[in-house]
């Protein structure tokens, strides 16, 4: 598994494209099966929107956390997928406590370390991707999109068996443990990290004081311009589910996921001509308008057409700032950049998104829910053309 010839450079780096391809298949396809389904699992269990959005907070909470201590420890030792194995057990052990628990108070700190175990798989595994790829602008979003494709390919087989529309939540349950038994199995798919190629700069050693200037800048306007999609990622299929049906949840994140492809194979060749200032402007433009379809046009049409936008509110966003880290992040801090990105970016905005978006739903229902998410985008998007401090390329 670890066989420097692999990394001999003369060895076809389609090899390369072809494994990470492969895991990314795998994870996404289990993806499909934990992410949508985690809102309706908490709901078949008996609690409330407010109290679901609490638990899906706290688990992001603990993404927040875990970079600090589970990315530094990757980079340290190298071993990413040792690391990433690790994480997927605990997180089947985390879910297999979080089940058999009841009272409100249990499942809070039962979801706190499923969180902490579940959210840093992604980012370590984008972090790998980027210290083997050659060329990770132009690549990544083309190993990237066999995961799209896994969490199609699942999606559409949930869809049309209909295999988890009964059996409450135990059978959810289930499923959650066969996803990550799958996800375990795959990650020796990966190849191992290269060794550092900058391991005698002492600097690379250092925390994220020394990363490059506007890192932080870069990282709150990512923060605060997700908060509208982190609203949809967390209440997307309850709002699925009321208006046209449990039965229509996993094809219309599949539909999602299908507009994904172009984006991501082409993104990194519109990344280059356009400059990361312009494609974090589409994906922040295109969201505004998604989120304001949903908030007035409840019905089947109109959500599908949304759906369709998927690739540029998440596509292009995702690729902006993965690109980014990798740019500019030197591979000695690479996990834990890429940590950060998504704690702040994903886990920062779904902390707040669910946290507040069960009270806004309960409060004025998902037209309410949806109108107010849009602000965020909007607001992120002023800040990214006003403040020239971002470190990044226009």
């Amino acid at each position: 598994m670890n066989s420097p010839k692999f990394w001999d450079s003369k060895v076809d780096p389609l090899k390369r494209l072809i494994r990470f391809g492969i895991l990314y298949a795998v994870i996404f396809g289990a993806i499909a099966v934990i992410y949508p389904f985690i809102p309706i699992y908490l709901e078949l269990r008996g609690f409330s929107p407010s109290r679901i959005g609490l638990l899906l907070g706290a688990m992001e909470v603990s993404g927040i956390i875990a970079p600090f201590i589970v990315s530094g420890l990757a980079d340290r030792s190298g071993r990413y997928r040792t690391v990433i194995a690790g994480l997927i057990f605990l997180t089947g052990v985390s879910l297999a406590i979080l089940n058999r628990l009841s009272s409100f108070p249990a499942v809070l700190l039962g979801s706190l370390a499923l969180g902490f175990f579940m959210k840093p798989v992604i980012p370590l595994t984008d972090a790998l991707t980027g210290r083997c790829l050659v060329d990770s602008s132009m690549n990544y979003g083309r190993v990237r999109v066999w995961g799209t494709a896994g969490f199609i390919i699942i999606s559409l087989a949930l869809q049309f068996t209909g295999i988890l529309e009964s059996g409450g939540s135990h059978r959810l349950y289930l499923a959650f443990l066969t996803a990550l038994a799958f996800q375990f199995i795959s990650i020796p798919i990966a190849p191992a990290a290269p060794e550092h190629a900058d391991s005698h700069n002492k600097e690379n050693l250092a925390g994220p004081g020394s990363f490059p200037k506007g890192f932080i800048s870069f990282l709150l306007v990512c923060f605060v311009g997700n908060i509208g999609y982190a609203t949809f990622q967390s209440f997307g299929s309850l709002y699925f589910s009321e208006i046209v049906g449990v039965s229509w949840v996993s094809g219309l994140f599949a539909l999602a996921a299908l507009s994904e492809i172009p984006s991501l194979f082409f993104g990194g060749r519109i990344l280059r001509k356009i400059g990361h200032r312009r494609m974090l402007t589409i994906a922040l433009s295109v969201a505004i308008l998604r989120l304001a379809v949903l908030a007035l046009f409840p019905s089947i049409l109109p959500i599908a057409l949304s759906q369709l936008t998927h690739g540029f509110t998440f596509g292009f966003f995702l690729l902006t700032g993965i690109d980014w880290v990798n740019r500019t992040i030197p591979a000695r801090q690479r996990a834990l950049g890429m940590g950060l990105f998504m704690s702040f970016s994903f886990s920062g905005s779904l902390l707040v998104g669910s946290s507040l978006g069960g009270f806004l739903l309960e409060a004025g229902g998902f037209p309410i829910l949806f109108g107010i998410a849009a602000v965020f985008p909007a607001a992120a998007l002023v800040w990214l053309w006003s403040d020239r401090r971002f470190n990044i390329r226009d």
